[in-house]
């Protein structure tokens, strides 16, 4: 098959400029079925005691928090994708903090004030002022001992807020793919390095919590969804790419095939941190679906769950909680573990996106619209003396 410009167009892909700055709908999706995943993994998990997944299913299950890694590889690309727009603006590094700080803090917001509700009322325990700081300035991945945060399932939003603050000076530097593979091992050769020294910088109690949760860890995983930005960027600069729905089909099901292997032990060289070999499995996805978006990958629903993926995500950790007591019910039905499993599973997903979508629309959806309105209005407040200096002259 011969797929052209004005078909790849169809993904959001500009022939001069790099990419045109429209939804792409094959991202939404993948975000949609990370946090779908999540899900997954947090519904086994939380619940004490835990629940049983059906054999066949166990080990997918628990390998649901890998989902994140996948938002990680997503949320690289997605800078890398949109950093044009705000290049565009007179003060771009004011316009790239400002667009991130209002996407994600609005909701985060909500939710400290809410988990200080729930867990004065449901746990009769509270949270130390500097704690709320902690999170509020999203500082609290760098503080020993904090790092998860006490907004439940918080620890990705202080690992992001860390590559958000580095991002501009990488996108300088790192403008090509040969410089975005070299990033991902200057990140692996860091983190090794930083691993070497954690036991000596850090007491024993807190040591163990650094080396799980520092963003240290993690940034070769966004260092992966670079490379994938110049991959997707360097099909589109081509004239023509033949067969390119059968090789999509192709990486989508050698990603399908490397995850498993993945699971079930098979593939554990080279990189020490399996977490790497998520990010490359998680990235070789991204472009199968960019060349071929399967419908069973991309459609409305899935384009659906992407929009709302971050109401989605902070809020489901809660719904799992208050309906562990329907969980113990229905696994007390005579019926099989497959359908109690897949039962809670579509009632956390039900409740889940009901939530979500309320705080995306009255919460999180208002919030990036603010966002705008300031950065505007900060500009004219910038540009002011400018424009009487010029006027004077």
């Amino acid at each position: 098959m011969l797929v052209t410009m004005a078909a790849l167009s169809e993904l959001g892909l500009d022939r001069h400029g790099g990419m045109k700055l429209k939804r792409l709908d094959f991202l939404d999706a993948l975000r949609g079925l990370a946090a779908a995943y999540v899900v997954v993994y947090h519904m086994t998990l939380l619940p004490d005691p835990h629940l049983v997944a059906p054999e066949w299913a166990s080990k997918v299950a628990h390998a649901g928090g890998s989902g994140v890694m996948l938002f990680f590889v997503i949320s690289a690309f997605s800078l890398y994708y949109t950093m044009p727009l705000r290049l565009k603006d007179s003060h771009s590094n004011w316009s790239f903090y400002l667009h991130r700080f209002f996407r994600i803090a609005p909701l985060f917001y909500a939710w400290i004030f809410f988990s200080l509700v729930r867990d004065a009322w449901y746990y009769s325990a509270s949270h130390s002022p500097l704690s709320i700081v902690e999170s509020a300035t999203f500082i609290f991945n760098l503080v020993p001992q904090g790092q998860q945060g006490f907004v439940w399932a918080s620890w990705t939003i202080g690992i992001e807020m860390m590559f958000y603050a580095i991002f501009p000076l990488i996108y300088r530097y790192v403008d090509d793919i040969w410089r975005a593979i070299a990033l991902v091992f200057v990140f692996i050769l860091g983190w090794m390095a930083y691993q070497t020294a954690i036991p000596y910088a850090y007491s024993p109690e807190s040591a163990p919590q650094v080396e799980t949760w520092t963003f240290v860890r993690f940034l070769p995983v966004f260092a992966i969804g670079g490379v994938i930005h110049f991959i997707v960027k360097e099909i589109h600069d081509r004239d023509q790419i033949r067969h390119a729905t059968s090789i999509g089909l192709l990486l989508v099901a050698v990603s399908v095939y490397s995850f498993m292997a993945l699971l079930n032990g098979q593939i554990n060289v080279y990189f020490a941190d399996a977490r790497v070999w998520q990010g490359v499995i998680y990235g070789t996805l991204v472009v199968g679906l960019c060349l071929n978006p399967l419908k069973i990958f991309v459609n409305r629903f899935t384009a659906y769950l992407g929009r709302i993926s971050y109401s989605l995500y902070l809020g489901h950790t809660t719904v799992v909680l208050f309906i562990t007591p329907i969980y113990r019910l229905i696994y007390g039905a005579r019926v099989s573990t497959t359908i109690a499993y897949l039962s809670c599973y579509l009632l956390t997903l039900f409740l889940t996106i009901g939530l979500a979508d309320l705080t995306y629309r009255f919460i999180e959806a208002p919030g990036v619209r603010c966002g705008k309105i300031v950065y505007q209005r900060l500009t004219k407040f910038w540009d002011r003396p400018l424009q009487n200096d010029s006027v004077a002259k």
